[in-house]
C-alpha cells in the first residue's frame, strides 16, 4: 500500500465525515430544544430526553450489524442508503406537529448515523496507510469532537431566532452534498453475498439494548414502580448473557468475543465508556441548569459549551501529536486527570456556581476529553492483531453509544426525580448535584481505566499488527 491517500480515499473519509457531524450536531443541538419541547408539546423531561436517548439507541442497535454489512453490501451502495434515510428522518421532524412523530424522525436518523459512522472508521482503517492511520484516526476524531463544539451554539441560535425545526431543515443541503461525494467517491466493490448473519447474536443483543436502555430512562420510577425497572435491567442482562453464549458458540459472530481477553484493549474500552457516559450527562444537564436555575436563555445556554467544545476538537489532534511525540502514556493520563479535575471543580463551587464558573470547567474537562478521546480509540485497536480491527471498531462504537444513552438517561431520570412533575430553580439546582456526583463516580473510571491499560504488561503499541 502506497504512503499516501488518494483524492478519492481522501474524500470518501470527507463524505462519511460529514454525515456523522450532521448526525452528532443535531444529537448535542436538540439538547438545547428540552425546555421549549416540554412547553410546546406537554411532555415530561424524563420522556423529552428520549430524544437523545432514543437517538442513541437506535445507533446503538445498528452498530452492532456493521461488521456483517461492511462484508455483504458495497460501501457505496450503504452510504446512499444511510444518507436517503437520514434525509426521510429530517423531513419528518421539520413536519410534525406531535412529538411522537418528531422522537420517530429521531430514531430514523439514529439508524442512519448507526450505518455511517463506524462506516467512516471503516474506510479509515481499510483505505489508510499505516504510517498514516494515527493521523486519520486523528482527523475522524476531530470530526466528531467538533459537532458537539457547534450543536450547542448552532441550537441556541435556531431557538432564538428561526425556531426548533430549522435545526433539522438547516442539515439538508449539507447532508445532501454528503451524498453527492460519497455516491462518486467511495468504493463501490461488491459485498459477498454468501456473507451471513447471527441473526440470534442480534436478537439477543438488540433485546439487551432496549430493556436496558429502558430501565436506566425508567430510573425515576424505581420508587413508584420498581418492577418495571427491575424487570427491564434483568431481562436486559439476560438476553445479553444469551447473546455471549450464542456469540462463543457460533460459527460468524456478529463481534468477536475474545478480543476482550486482551486487558489494554478492554480497559481502554472502560475508559472510552466512561468518558462517553461523563460527557453526554454534561451536554444535557449544563444547559438545562443554564436556563432552569442560572434564568440565562436559550443562545447563552447554547454558548455555555462553545469554548469548551471548541477546545476539546483542536485537543483531539493536538492529542495525536503528543502521541506520536511522547507516545500514549503523557497526553492519556494528563486528559484523563484535566477531566477528573474539572468533575471535582464542578462538585466543590457548586453553591458558589456562576455562568462563567460553568463555561471555565466545561471549557477544562473538554481539554481532558480531547487529549483522551481519539487516542484512546487509536490505542485500542492497536491493541489489536490486524483481522481483530473490524471487531474492535463495532464493539467500542456499539459501546460508545449505549454509554451515551445511559449517560443521558441516568442524568435524566435524576433531574425528573427531584422535579417530579413540576420543574422549579431549587429541585433542578438538587438534580444537578445529584447528577454531578454521579458523574464524580464515572470520571474516576476513567482515570482507573487508563491507568491499567497503560501499566498492563507489553504496553508498547502493535502499529503494524499482522492476523
Amino acid at each position: 500500500m502506497e504512503n499516501k491517500l488518494t483524492a478519492r480515499q481522501f474524500l470518501a473519509i470527507v463524505a462519511a465525515g460529514l454525515f456523522a457531524f450532521c448526525g452528532i450536531l443535531i444529537e448535542t443541538a436538540t439538547n438545547i430544544t428540552f425546555p421549549t419541547l416540554i412547553d410546546e408539546f406537554g411532555v415530561a423531561t424524563s420522556t423529552v430526553q428520549w430524544m437523545t436517548t432514543g437517538n442513541l439507541l437506535a445507533m446503538g442497535i445498528v452498530i452492532p450489524l456493521s461488521s456483517y454489512l461492511d462484508k455483504r453490501f458495497s460501501k457505496r451502495n450503504l452510504f446512499i442508503f444511510a444518507g436517503t434515510l437520514f434525509i426521510a428522518g429530517i423531513v419528518v421532524d421539520v413536519t410534525t406537529q406531535s412529538f411522537t412523530l418528531l422522537l420517530l424522525g429521531r430514531l430514523i436518523q439514529g439508524f442512519a448515523v448507526g450505518i455511517a459512522l463506524p462506516l467512516m472508521y471503516n474506510i479509515i482503517l481499510v483505505e489508510s496507510p499505516g504510517v498514516m492511520l494515527g493521523r486519520m484516526m486523528g482527523m475522524g476524531s476531530l470530526v466528531i469532537a467538533t459537532a458537539p463544539a457547534l450543536g450547542p451554539t448552532f441550537g441556541g441560535w435556531m431557538i432564538e431566532y428561526l425556531g426548533w425545526r430549522y435545526i433539522f431543515a438547516a442539515m439538508l443541503p449539507v447532508i445532501s452534498i454528503a451524498l453527492a461525494i460519497g455516491s462518486r467517491c467511495i468504493d463501490s466493490h461488491p459485498g459477498n453475498r454468501e456473507t451471513r448473519i447471527d441473526w440470534k447474536g442480534y436478537a439477543a443483543i438488540a433485546c439487551a439494548f432496549v430493556a436496558l436502555m429502558f430501565a436506566f430512562s425508567n430510573l425515576d420510577k424505581i420508587l413508584i414502580d420498581p418492577g418495571l425497572v427491575i424487570g427491564c435491567f434483568t431481562a436486559g442482562i439476560l438476553a445479553l448473557l444469551v447473546f455471549i453464549r450464542q456469540s462463543r458458540k457460533c460459527v460468524n459472530p456478529l463481534i468477536d468475543l475474545s478480543i476482550f481477553s486482551n486487558l489494554k484493549f478492554t480497559f481502554h474500552l472502560g475508559a472510552i465508556m466512561a468518558t462517553q457516559i461523563t460527557t453526554l450527562a454534561l451536554s444535557l444537564l449544563l444547559p438545562i441548569f443554564v436556563q432552569t436555575v442560572l434564568g440565562q436563555s436559550a443562545m447563552a445556554a447554547g454558548l455555555v459549551a462553545l469554548p469548551g467544545s471548541l477546545v476539546g476538537a483542536v485537543f483531539a489532534l493536538v492529542g495525536g501529536v503528543l502521541l506520536d511525540r511522547y507516545g500514549p502514556q503523557k497526553p492519556i493520563m494528563a486528559g484523563a486527570l484535566f477531566a477528573w479535575l474539572a468533575l471535582t471543580a464542578f462538585m466543590v463551587f457548586f453553591n458558589n456556581f456562576s455562568y462563567q464558573l460553568c463555561v471555565i470547567f466545561y471549557f477544562l474537562y473538554m481539554v481532558g476529553v480531547g487529549l483522551t478521546i481519539g487516542n484512546t480509540l487509536t490505542c485500542a485497536l492497536n491493541r489489536l492483531a490486524k483481522s481483530q480491527k473490524g471487531d474492535g471498531n463495532a464493539a467500542i462504537q456499539t459501546l460508545q453509544q449505549l454509554s451515551g444513552g445511559i449517560g443521558t438517561a441516568i442524568c435524566a431520570a435524576s433531574l425528573a426525580f427531584f422535579q417530579n412533575g413540576t420543574i422549579t430553580s431549587a429541585n433542578t439546582r438538587s438534580g444537578t448535584l445529584l447528577v454531578l456526583a454521579l458523574l464524580m463516580v464515572t470520571v474516576s473510571i476513567l482515570v482507573l481505566s487508563q491507568y491499567k491499560a497503560l501499566s498492563v504488561r507489553g504496553n508498547k503499541l502493535a502499529r503494524n499488527n499482522e492476523s
